[in-house]
């Protein structure tokens, strides 16, 4: 028996509308469920009973979903080749509208905040466009400073403990970042009061965009502001984050205080990027080398110990200079066949490379820092790191 087709709100709800447009009628119950099956036996000779489509429209309880036979037989019956000539069709109609409702918006002609919140309600960051779609609507709302909107889409709910999803939102908020950089007082005084009781801004703005040649700046504000108890690991990010700023500043004695509170915080579950962190600020601050091989030496995966390397190793280089005090850089083999395709993967092996030259060349070996130089690949580079990654860049061309 061939598998069914879940039918999404969206389609269901076009259906709907169209069946009401062809044959006048309502589905609302079962005397209208009985009437859509009579009128499409007499009028297109398609028979689909009437508990099918029941079942269908949600009219009785069970899944909204029906055979491909069944899909495409009712489509057939609104004028359609098939139910995917229907998703096209229906895709194509609701992209025009969407498109030609924020040209409007944008001018100004016209104000449909219920409509496009109606519309990002549906998304679910699946593919790539519904997330430009998103997008169009952030950036919407930047252009015309509608703060009260994009505060409602803050607080829609998305499934952030998927990395393919929550990568798509980064894309979504990217203008948000940029505005930010650009100095945009409006946006970032908006987002210093929203990061105080928002948690995907949090996740994102805050956890994402991590600019930390802003610490002096708006990421600063932004990390003060930023409540410790919507995200996990909030207490453990911020306090590494303000211990760095308190470095920056000579405030050693509060650094002190933020690495502790945040090492006291942490949990064995925790992303290995703050492991990175908290072990190269008890190194700068304390010389505690213990912390660095415990939390190393408690990692398994190839991604995980890449990723904490390059957080440790960069926070050295940034802080301290010296990276020969540890000799992981020379003993961690890397093997780009074991990442995965995501960009943040890509980016730290990028960045791994280039620690690696850094560490050769203070150990005096030019040829291999040559050698590893010629493995990056730069089409990969995070925003929040290109200064970073320039300086290095710059500095192995320099050596090598």
């Amino acid at each position: 028996m061939p598998a069914s087709i879940p039918l999404s709100s969206h389609e269901k709800k076009w259906l709907i509308k169209i069946i009401q447009e062809v044959y006048g009628i309502q589905i609302l119950d079962a005397y209208s469920c009985q009437k859509l099956s009579d009128e499409l036996l007499s009028r297109a000779r398609i028979s689909i009973s009437y508990n099918t489509i029941r079942r269908l429209f949600g009219v009785i309880k069970g899944p909204t979903q029906a055979s491909r036979f069944t899909l495409d037989s009712l489509c057939k019956g609104l004028g359609y080749a098939d139910f995917a000539a229907f998703q096209q069709a229906v895709n194509q109609f609701e992209k025009d509208f969407f498109n030609e409702m924020l040209i409007l918006n944008r001018l100004k002609k016209r104000k449909d905040d219920a409509i496009i919140l109606g519309i990002a309600q549906q998304f679910q960051m699946k593919n790539w466009d519904e997330v430009y779609q998103f997008k169009s609507i952030i950036d919407l709302c930047l252009e015309v400073e509608n703060f009260d909107l994009l505060t409602q889409i803050f607080e829609l709910k998305f499934d952030t403990k998927n990395q393919d999803v929550t990568w798509r939102l980064y894309v979504s908020f990217q203008s948000i970042y940029v505005q930010s950089c650009q100095n945009n007082e409006r946006v970032i005084a908006y987002v210093e009061e929203l990061l105080r009781t928002n948690e995907l801004a949090q996740r994102i703005l805050l956890q994402l965009f991590v600019e930390e040649e802003c610490l002096q700046g708006y990421y600063g504000r932004w990390l003060r502001a930023t409540s410790e108890d919507l995200v996990e690991d909030m207490v453990v990010f911020k306090n590494s984050m303000l211990c760095q700023l308190a470095f920056e500043n000579k405030e050693i004695e509060t650094a002190k205080k933020h690495l502790f509170i945040a090492k006291q915080a942490f949990k064995e579950h925790m992303h290995p990027n703050l492991r990175g962190r908290i072990a190269a600020w008890d190194y700068i601050l304390h010389g505690n080398r213990q912390t660095c091989e415990d939390f190393y030496t408690g990692l398994h995966e190839f991604t995980d110990k890449l990723s904490f390397l390059v957080f440790f190793y960069r926070l050295l280089e940034v802080y301290h200079q010296e990276l020969l005090s540890f000799d992981y850089l020379e003993t961690f083999v890397v093997d780009d066949l074991l990442i995965n395709f995501s960009f943040p993967e890509k980016h730290n092996l990028n960045k791994m490379y280039l620690l690696k030259a850094r560490y050769c060349i203070q150990k005096g070996d030019v040829g291999l820092a040559r050698q590893l130089k010629g493995n990056l690949n730069l089409r990969y580079i995070y925003s929040c790191d290109k200064a970073w990654v320039d300086r290095q860049l710059a500095f192995v061309e320099a050596t090598c």
